[in-house]
């Protein structure tokens, strides 16, 4: 299949435009706007020339240019992980580190997972709060420019179609996008209109009502269901198994367990889709296979196909400071071990001996000795490394453990990069079957429909080589969700939609013996995000901040 990447060229503007229309940014440059007009005012004696092939004119008037701004939604999607991620790029892993499957060993993204950033208005890490509520509403402000643009622009006749798959495809993002923020701020303000010179200092006076939010998502993922394909020739592209898949998740947020289990159950029974029989081969290569119904395009060589990112080297043992190991694909890459799998997880994973979920597919368990020049004495090539434990009494050896032998998670591993690269290019896993299978099975175990949701999520453990459950609750679901989908960021809003966010927190954040602050420091009103300062300011002057803040 083509890919995502190939359709973002030249053509799209080398001016940011989508960051031009920010609001903050017009703010800033006000003065140098005023200029402008000033001097167009006056005799013409600047002389403009178009750098670049395509225009913001042309985006928003021709079939041709809309169906390119579509094209670079994508690329603004993908922008919370390349633009502003931060040190080791760990703004881009906030929402995994702050779940209770991790231990925040080191580095900023330890910050977060601490709850050292990010708890209050005073400790620091708000500008990764900025960096997500910044890029999802540029996504929302360039989707609404579409949206909008296209109800004037004059298609041939007959393309009414084409048409419908750009108005499918915003609306889906901007559906998605809204759906996040709510999710993380709870108090978000929704508009169907792009920013433009002439409304920019109308500010949002109040929240939205979640009625309005859901509202407007629903309706714009209906849209989106209805008029895109099942599947597509361009990886990486919305589709309607995508959509269906994220109207399953609202109407699980809604309590709308029904609604629930007819999206999922016809994206499950759609022939496109189905789970890829290994455990080993759902993270492989590009991720185009079956079992993706969403995925972030991150490619190599290719003109807009993304940067390198840290992400596998944040949350991969260094296990190259022991005697023994070089670096290798086999081990795991090159990591740092920031952010890693904390006791809970690996204990969960580890119940069942029959489960391959932490057998070297989704997660490292265990590393060999490879180099014969550093080799110790007493071991051989191939011998399983076993120098510390994560349990002794003495801090220096667990510390140890937890730096070098703690299992890696390899989800987004690049499996063919040169294993002492720390930057790597790997496509980002968003939205798959295996969750929808999980849905399903919850959504049937609230209406009590419990043969149903049994088999549903036996067909998770059995592709996993994991026993089958005999009965169904929501402690054994979210256990089952913890060893299927841990550091894919659903963890987090899973726990909050729930009401359980503080709970598992306080009972399994980072481990025993090593910077378990989280357990002490989350409050009720952690559930929301607080809204940075810098975007209030942006804001009305009575816009509510979260409770709690």
């Amino acid at each position: 299949m083509k890919d995502l990447n190939n359709k973002i060229d030249h053509k799209v503007p080398r001016i940011d435009f989508k960051k031009g229309f920010d609001m903050k940014n017009l703010i800033r440059f006000l003065p140098l706007i005023l200029l402008i007009a000033l001097l167009s005012s006056c005799e013409k004696f600047l002389e403009d020339e178009l750098l670049s092939e395509t225009s913001a004119d042309f985006l928003y008037s021709t079939p041709e240019g809309l169906e390119n701004a579509v094209v670079g939604l994508y690329n603004l999607n993908r922008s919370y992980i390349e633009r502003g991620a931060g040190n080791n790029d760990h703004r881009a892993l906030i929402i995994q580190a702050k779940s209770d499957l991790t231990a925040g060993r080191a580095g900023e993204v330890a910050l977060y997972a601490r709850l050292g950033w990010g708890r209050d208005l005073t400790t620091g890490g708000l500008g990764g709060y900025s960096h997500y509520w910044r890029n999802y509403y540029r996504v929302i402000d360039r989707s609404n420019a579409i949206i909008n643009a296209a109800e004037n622009v004059e298609f041939p006749a007959g393309e009414e179609d084409r048409k419908n798959q750009i108005l499918a495809e915003a609306r889906a993002m901007r559906a998605n996008s809204y759906f996040i923020l709510y999710r993380l701020f709870n108090n978000i303000f929704i508009t169907t209109e792009s920013t433009t010179p002439e409304n920019v200092f109308e500010l949002p006076q109040d929240k939205s009502s979640p009625e309005e939010i859901f509202n407007l998502i629903n309706s714009d993922l209906d849209f989106a269901i209805e008029n895109l394909d099942w599947t597509t020739e361009d990886f990486g592209r919305w589709t309607q198994a995508a959509a269906r898949h994220v109207r399953s998740k609202t109407a699980m947020w809604q309590e709308d367990w029904q609604e629930a289990i007819i999206q999922s159950e016809t994206v499950i029974n759609n022939e496109n889709y189905s789970l890829v029989p290994n455990t080993r081969d759902v993270f492989a290569e590009d991720l185009n296979h079956s079992e993706t119904l969403f995925a972030i395009q991150i490619e190599d060589g290719v003109i807009g196909g993304g940067t390198r990112n840290q992400i596998h080297f944040s949350v991969m043992a260094n296990y190259f400071e022991i005697p023994g190991i070089v670096r290798s694909s086999e081990n795991g890459g090159r990591g740092a071990a920031l952010l890693i799998p904390n006791n809970y997880l690996v204990d969960l994973l580890a119940e069942d001996p029959g489960d391959t979920r932490d057998d070297n597919t989704y997660m490292i368990s265990a590393y060999i000795y490879n180099d014969p020049a550093t080799l110790p004495e007493g071991v051989e090539i191939g011998d399983t490394v076993m120098v510390y434990t994560r349990d002794s009494d003495n801090p220096n050896i667990y510390n140890q453990y937890y730096k070098t032998m703690n299992p890696g998670v390899l989800k987004f591993q690049q499996r063919d990069a040169e294993p002492n690269e720390a930057g790597t290019f790997k496509n980002i896993m968003v939205y798959r079957l295996a969750e929808t299978y999980l849905i399903s099975a919850e959504a049937h175990m609230r209406m009590g429909q419990t043969e149903m949701a049994l088999e549903r999520i036996n067909a998770i453990r059995a592709r996993a080589g994991a026993a089958p459950y005999t009965e169904i609750n929501q402690e054994n679901l979210l256990e089952e969700r913890a060893r299927e989908l841990f550091f894919e960021g659903q963890r987090w809003y899973t726990l909050k939609r729930m009401g359980v966010l503080v709970e598992y927190i306080r009972d399994h954040a980072a481990n025993d013996n090593l910077v378990n602050f989280a357990r002490d420091r989350i409050e009720p009103h952690h559930v929301n995000w607080v809204i940075p300062p810098a975007e209030l300011d942006l804001l009305g002057p009575g816009y509510p901040q979260n409770d709690g803040y």
